[in-house]
């Protein structure tokens, strides 16, 4: 997983001075809500689907802050826009003449044109990627039930032996397999390398910022500060973690050989973002990663039962168990501590809620009680 979003600590009470819990924010009248210098009507972010950790840690930082401003949410009929179809927006519940959504986070395959269709022209596009050398080991464990490729190997070392013996293209699951990233984008298959830098170079116009897994406290301090948003904003518990889990520099070095055009893609970005970093000041980034730190501290101390994830049996409450895939690693979630006041017990369930149940919640919200994907 990537070390910065678990910053490789237990997150537990820090000396020093606290943030404090922040009193529920009252109800707003609907329309534009604006704050200071923020940028209005945000925005959109589309799915990554193998950079599992980084990816749902963000759709949860979204719908909380979607959530605490009554900003209207553009929502799948289930848990997904159609996936592994390109997106289209008629898989957007409530679309329609006059329909206005805030917020796009869900799991789809990027389709510019379809999703224009859905946001304000001002939206701000921005996404995460991956080192395929991490993430390919990931989506091994993750996807093995989904994509024939894994299922039909015995281990990622044999995989990695021979993709060919395993991997056909066009089946169904397999772009689990291979260049997920790339797929996820919704980019073409280019017919020669010549082509990819042109391909990239469209992809960052459409995505002014590109957030790392491996940097995740550092993205979160950039995306903050484009966003215009408050501190306590990109306040976050790390989700969808498996644990440690080792990935030896032979394997790296194969996966991304095998993700080649993953590899291209995350080395692009990379580029993107550390230059960004630097002219936001690397001093200055350094500090504000500090502060985000210290306050997840204090917030697992506050919040979690043990500071940290446990494994989903050990989560007393259902709607905080995350979902756990066929076959794949198990999944860790966060169990609340007992005895939380009213109002400490809906920041940190909120923290703490899964993607899927954060969904169903969002859904009542929006369209009425009785709403909310079945199981």
């Amino acid at each position: 997983q990537g070390k910065s979003e678990n910053s490789g600590e237990n997150p537990q009470n820090s000396k020093g001075k606290s943030p404090t819990f922040q009193r529920k924010i009252p109800k707003i009248p609907k329309g534009n809500i604006k704050f200071q210098r923020e940028i209005p009507n945000l925005r959109k972010i589309p799915k990554i689907s193998g950079n599992i950790q980084g990816f749902s840690s963000l759709v949860n930082l979204l719908s909380r802050y979607g959530e605490s401003r009554r900003l209207r949410f553009a929502l799948p009929h289930r848990y997904q826009f159609g996936y592994p179809a390109p997106f289209r927006a008629e898989r957007v519940r409530g679309f329609g003449p006059g329909a206005r959504f805030d917020i796009l986070c869900h799991h789809m395959r990027f389709h510019l044109a379809e999703v224009q269709r859905v946001m304000p022209n001002d939206s701000f596009y921005f996404s995460i990627v991956r080192d395929p050398g991490t993430l390919g080991e990931s989506a091994f464990s993750y996807f093995r039930a989904a994509a024939p490729a894994f299922r039909n190997s015995p281990s990622l070392d044999a995989f990695l032996a021979s993709p060919s013996r395993f991997f056909r293209p066009g089946i169904r699951g397999n772009h689990y397999a291979r260049n997920l990233q790339w797929f996820d984008f919704g980019l073409p298959e280019p017919t020669n390398p010549e082509e990819i830098p042109k391909i990239l170079a469209r992809l960052e116009r459409v995505f002014p910022l590109v957030l790392l897994a491996e940097s995740f406290d550092e993205s979160l301090v950039l995306l903050r500060h484009r966003l215009c948003w408050p501190r306590d904003s990109v306040d976050l518990f790390p989700h969808n973690s498996r644990g440690s889990r080792q990935v030896s520099p032979a394997q790296i070095r194969r996966l991304r050989a095998w993700n080649s055009l993953d590899w291209a893609l995350y080395s692009h970005f990379n580029r993107t973002f550390w230059r960004q970093a630097e002219e936001f000041g690397l001093e200055r980034l350094s500090r504000e990663v500090a502060e985000i730190r210290r306050r997840r501290r204090f917030l697992a101390g506050k919040c979690l039962r043990g500071g940290g994830p446990v494994p989903a049996q050990a989560i007393p409450d259902g709607n905080l168990r995350p979902f756990q895939p066929p076959g794949g690693g198990k999944i860790l979630g966060f169990a609340l501590k007992e005895g939380l006041g009213e109002e400490e017990r809906e920041l940190c369930g909120r923290l703490a809620m899964p993607e899927l149940p954060y969904k169903d919640l969002l859904e009542r919200r929006q369209f009425g009680a009785q709403n909310g994907t079945a199981r």
